[in-house]
């Protein structure tokens, strides 16, 4: 009878908290979310796509790539507070519905998603929870409570303070007078750790979207930092991106464009994945621009026609960050 009582309350306790336990994922800007599942995703749904980012498993993954999702935040979207709904349907079924919450720091980035927090099957399958399950699941849960988002945050801080000395060490006057193009390259790769300084600022053609992330001034130089975003499930190959400079009204007949040659690229794809992104950095030396001009970015595609461009302003390649 003892026995009867105990799993009763049990039952219980899962059947209250569940719902609060189990449901809401934390989503940051800085940090991404991993959801690993018990099976291959099928398909999933997305309440509110706007500032919330999915990468869904990729088909040329590795063994389990097919049970991972990524969530994070739209590094350039400018709210702090955002919540939205999240459907999951794996392959036997199973429904997994959760709760989306835009946070500066997760408490918590991975997620070991059970059948067990799966709330229905699409085919009506019967869905087997044991109560050792139940129980296991409780205590996991309880455990991830005991991590604090001062910790968290503390972390955070470590990383962020290791990467900023690493470069500063690495990067020196002497190397850009000996070796500038070393110089460049690691300028470059600790500038993928910075966030975009300048917000919503792209070109998009249907689902694919061109960032400037920011224009930063070193040197003697100007460093475009970029992301391109493909968010539709073909590749795409890309022929060129190239940047020109070109007078700002657009119907003038002496409107002529001059291209810009770089001193260093830094990781441009050849290569975008279907729903994927891809972080990259152009050096120019420095120059300035009258408010008649602008800088024009076109990308090509390689056997295909999604060709656009991205126009930045002279207020912007006047006005670069200093770093």
């Amino acid at each position: 009878m003892k026995a009867l009582l105990l799993l009763s309350a049990i039952l219980t306790v899962y059947s209250l908290s569940g719902q609060t336990f189990s449901d809401t994922l934390q989503i940051s800007k800085d940090f991404k979310t991993i959801l690993i599942f018990p099976e291959n995703i099928s398909e999933s749904s997305i309440g509110n796509d706007f500032g919330f980012i999915v990468d869904l498993p990729k088909p040329e993954g590795g063994k389990y790539s097919g049970r991972i999702l990524k969530l994070y935040y739209d590094e350039l979207a400018v709210e702090n507070e955002n919540v939205t709904n999240y459907l999951v349907i794996t392959d036997s079924g199973n429904v997994y519905d959760f709760i989306l919450e835009l946070v500066a720091v997760p408490q918590k980035t991975t997620w070991y998603i059970t059948q067990e927090m799966a709330v229905a099957n699409i085919g009506g399958k019967p869905m087997d929870k044991s109560n050792e399950d139940v129980l296991q699941k409780i205590r996991t849960e309880e455990q991830y409570n005991k991590i604090t988002k001062k910790d968290s945050i503390s972390y955070a801080s470590r990383l962020s303070k290791t990467k900023t000395d690493v470069s500063k060490d690495s990067a020196t006057k002497e190397l850009y007078q000996s070796d500038p193009f070393e110089y460049y390259r690691l300028r470059c790769y600790y500038m993928q750790f910075d966030k975009a300084k300048i917000s919503r600022y792209f070109s998009r053609l249907d689902n694919v979207f061109l960032w400037l992330k920011g224009v930063y001034y070193n040197e003697d130089e100007l460093y475009f930092q970029y992301r391109i975003e493909n968010k539709e499930g073909l590749d795409m190959d890309i022929n060129f991106i190239k940047h020109q400079i070109a007078t700002n009204y657009k119907n003038s007949s002496s409107n002529q464009k001059m291209e810009l040659n770089p001193v260093f690229v830094y990781k441009q794809p050849k290569t975008v994945a279907g729903k994927s992104e891809n972080h990259f950095v152009v050096v120019f030396k420095k120059f300035a621009l009258d408010e008649k001009k602008e800088v024009v970015v076109e990308l090509d595609e390689e056997s295909g026609n999604r060709n656009f461009s991205l126009s930045i302003g002279h207020e912007i390649i006047n006005n670069p960050i200093h770093f």
